[in-house]
């Protein structure tokens, strides 16, 4: 009886559920290697108040290419590989301001659910509006110190614009995830994630002009990844 009790509790062990491989570090850049794009003067000579903001004309990079071809506001994430997998929700929320009439940042990752948090830091009034395909559709006016507007999606989308409907040359782009691996390129080209199963992966990236790039990523247990993807006109 005791040999018997003793094997059950030894085939429990072996088919119970397994821990899963610790996750691993993942540290990449986006680069973009073709020529070099003429800069674009935004107009805002039909607001007098926003161009008071600026003690310059403001200059609108749609491909902003740093130090050794490092593409910012690039918009990256796993694409595929993570089916079945569940993560515990975002926590805190991540903030779209209308600073000197223009959204900032460009490009923002949000996780479903997640508050997106939307501020008027200018002198006048604004109006967010997201036109999503797979999220609800909402549009709404902000004056000049109105408290911040707390809005969420809950289907994941690539990416969602943004507008200003008082303001047409204000844009911007949030990509939605019902994951953690999500990022947003900094003025570096480089983004950085922790704790990402072993496993084989697509990376995939979106960039508001250069369209869409994808790449295979394979995580190894234990050793921590470095990945660069490359832009070419």
């Amino acid at each position: 009886m005791k040999r018997y009790a003793l094997g059950c509790l030894l085939l429990l062990a072996a088919c119970g559920p397994k821990t899963p491989e610790p996750g691993v570090k993942v540290t990449g850049r986006v680069e973009y290697s073709g020529a070099r794009r003429e800069t674009k003067i935004v107009s805002m000579n039909a607001e007098a108040d926003c161009e008071k903001l600026h003690a310059k004309p403001v200059e609108e990079q749609l491909i902003a290419i740093g130090a050794d071809g490092a593409l910012a506001n690039a918009f990256v994430y796993i694409q595929s590989g993570l089916e079945g997998k569940t993560f515990a929700p975002a926590t805190g929320s991540v903030m779209l301001e209308q600073k000197g009439c223009q959204f900032v940042p460009r490009v923002l990752a949000l996780r479903t659910g997640q508050t997106l948090a939307v501020k008027n830091a200018d002198p006048v009034s604004h109006n967010i509006h997201p036109t999503p395909k797979e999220n609800r559709d909402w549009n709404q006016q902000q004056p000049p110190g109105a408290p911040d507007l707390q809005r969420r999606f809950v289907r994941p989308e690539i990416m969602v614009p943004v507008k200003c409907n008082v303001h047409n040359w204000m844009r911007s782009y949030i990509g939605v995830l019902d994951h953690p691996f999500l990022a947003v390129t900094d003025a570096k080209g480089e983004f950085a994630w922790s704790d990402l199963p072993p496993g084989k992966y697509t990376l995939a990236v979106w960039h508001e002009s250069l369209g869409g790039l994808t790449q295979t990523l394979t995580v190894a247990p234990g050793v921590s990844s470095a990945v660069t993807l490359r832009y070419r006109d």
